[in-house]
C-alpha cells in the first residue's frame, strides 16, 4: 500500500504534494464519512458517472449541508455561502445554468483565445524579463500573470489586478468554511469589493467593447438580465479564472521539480506535458454535488439530500484509468482526465488556463537551463484552504 510519493526521497521536497491523494486512495472508491455525513467518490469511473448524474445537483450552496453547518446554524434562512455565490452558474442546474453560462461562453471560444494569446505572451515575457538568481514562482510569475489576464478578459482596470489574490483566497475559504464567522465576514467583504469594482467599470464609457463586462452590460440592457446576475458572473470569472490558474502554475512547477523532470520539460512538448501535470496534481481537487433522489453506486446507496464530494484529484490517480499513476510522465498520452470536470459543467475557462500555463512553462524552460529549489515550497492554511504561498527557485 502506497504511503508516500515515489519521488519523495529523490527530490527531498516537503510537503509531499501527493500525500492527500495517496491517503484517499486507501479508502473504497465510494465511501461515506459518518462523522460529517458526506460521501467521498475517488474512483475515476465512479466520478465520471456521478459528475453527469441527473439526480446530483450542482446547487450545493443552496441545498448542501454538513453537521458543521447545522451546529453553527449556517444558512437557516436561505442557503450557505452568499446570495452572489448561489447565483454563480456553476452552482445552478438546467435552463438557468445554460443561460448564464451562455452569456460569457463566447469569451472563451477558440477565436477569442487566439486573439488574447499575444497579450498573455507579452505579459509572460515581461514578468520573466532577464531574471536570474532567486525567483518566486508564485509572487513573481503565477499571481501577476493570472490576475492581469483575468482583468484583461473582464475589462477591469489593470490596477485592480493586485487585489485579486486576496479576494480569491477569501472566497475560496467561504466555499468550504462558511460556518466560521470570520470566514463569512471576509468572504462577503471580498464579494462586495468585487461588486464595487465591477460597478465602477460598467459605468465607464471607455470599457473595452470585447470585454466580458461590456458583453454583460449589453445583456443587461438588451435582454433584461438581472443586475445581481451580472455581478455574480463577474465575481465567478474573477475567482475561478484567477485562483485555479495561478494555483496550477505553481503546482505544475512544483511537480516538475518534485519528479526531477526539468530536463524532460525542456526537451518535450508543453501541450502534452500540461495535460499530464493537470492529471498529476489537479488544481481543483474536488467538486460538490447534492443528491435530489436516491442513487445506487458501487453497492452503496446515496440518499436524497446527501452531500457528495467528487474527488477529481484522487480520480486522476486511479490505476484503473492511468498506468503507474503515481509517476509523472510528461510524455504520457492522455485521452481524458478529470482536472476540468466533465459533462455540461466542464470548466468554461479550460482553454484559457491551458494557454497560460503552456506559454509560461515554454518560456521558463527555454530561458532557464538549470533550476533548483532554494527551500521547500511553503504552503499555508487560509481558514482550512491550503495555499501554495512561496515557491522560490534559483535559476540560471
Amino acid at each position: 500500500m502506497l504511503s508516500r510519493c515515489p519521488y519523495a526521497h529523490a527530490a527531498d521536497i516537503q510537503p509531499d504534494p501527493c500525500a492527500d491523494y495517496l491517503a484517499l486512495k486507501e479508502a473504497p472508491a465510494v465511501h461515506k464519512d459518518e462523522v460529517l455525513g458526506v460521501w467521498f467518490i475517488t474512483g475515476a469511473e465512479e466520478v465520471a458517472e456521478l459528475i453527469r448524474h441527473p439526480s446530483l445537483s450542482s446547487a450545493w450552496p443552496e441545498r448542501g449541508r454538513t453537521v458543521l453547518h447545522d451546529s453553527a446554524a449556517v444558512g437557516e434562512t436561505g442557503g450557505r455561502t452568499s446570495d452572489t455565490v448561489r447565483r454563480w452558474f456553476m452552482f445552478n442546474d438546467g435552463a438557468r445554468h445554460k443561460a448564464l453560462r451562455g452569456l460569457v461562453a463566447p469569451l472563451f471560444s477558440a477565436g477569442r483565445l487566439a486573439r488574447l494569446r499575444p497579450f498573455v505572451e507579452e505579459q509572460a515575457d515581461a514578468l520573466l524579463g532577464v531574471r536570474s538568481g532567486v525567483v518566486d514562482v508564485m509572487a513573481d510569475l503565477a499571481v501577476p500573470l493570472s490576475s492581469r489576464v483575468i482583468c484583461r478578459v473582464l475589462g477591469l482596470p489593470a490596477e485592480i489586478a493586485p487585489r485579486l489574490e486576496v479576494w480569491s483566497h477569501d472566497i475560496a475559504a467561504l466555499l468550504v468554511s462558511d460556518y466560521l464567522p470570520e470566514v463569512s465576514r471576509r468572504g462577503h467583504l471580498a464579494l462586495g469589493e468585487i461588486q464595487d469594482a465591477v460597478d465602477a467599470a460598467l459605468g465607464d464609457p471607455g470599457i473595452p467593447p470585447d470585454s466580458a463586462l461590456a458583453l454583460l452590460r449589453r445583456a443587461q440592457e438588451e435582454d433584461g438580465v438581472d443586475e445581481a446576475d451580472i455581478t455574480a458572473v463577474a465575481s465567478l470569472v474573477v475567482y475561478a479564472g484567477f485562483e485555479t490558474t495561478s494555483t496550477f502554475i505553481g503546482k505544475a512547477v512544483r511537480s516538475v521539480l518534485h519528479a526531477d523532470a526539468w530536463r524532460e520539460l525542456r526537451t518535450g512538448g508543453s501541450v502534452t506535458a500540461v495535460e499530464e501535470l493537470l492529471r498529476f496534481d489537479t488544481s481543483v481537487r474536488q467538486i460538490a454535488r447534492v443528491a435530489t433522489e436516491p442513487i445506487a453506486v458501487d453497492g452503496q446507496r446515496i440518499e436524497a439530500g446527501d452531500l457528495v464530494l467528487l474527488m477529481l484529484g484522487a480520480a486522476n490517480r486511479d490505476p484503473s484509468a492511468f498506468a503507474d499513476p503515481e509517476h509523472l510522465r510528461l510524455d504520457r498520452k492522455i485521452k481524458k482526465h478529470l482536472a476540468f470536470g466533465y459533462g455540461q459543467h466542464y470548466c468554461l475557462g479550460a482553454g484559457l488556463a491551458r494557454m497560460e500555463v503552456q506559454i509560461l512553462l515554454e518560456r521558463m524552460s527555454a530561458r532557464w537551463q538549470d533550476v533548483k529549489l532554494v527551500a521547500p515550497p511553503t504552503t499555508r492554511l487560509h481558514f482550512g484552504i491550503p495555499v501554495l504561498e512561496r515557491l522560490e527557485l534559483e535559476v540560471s
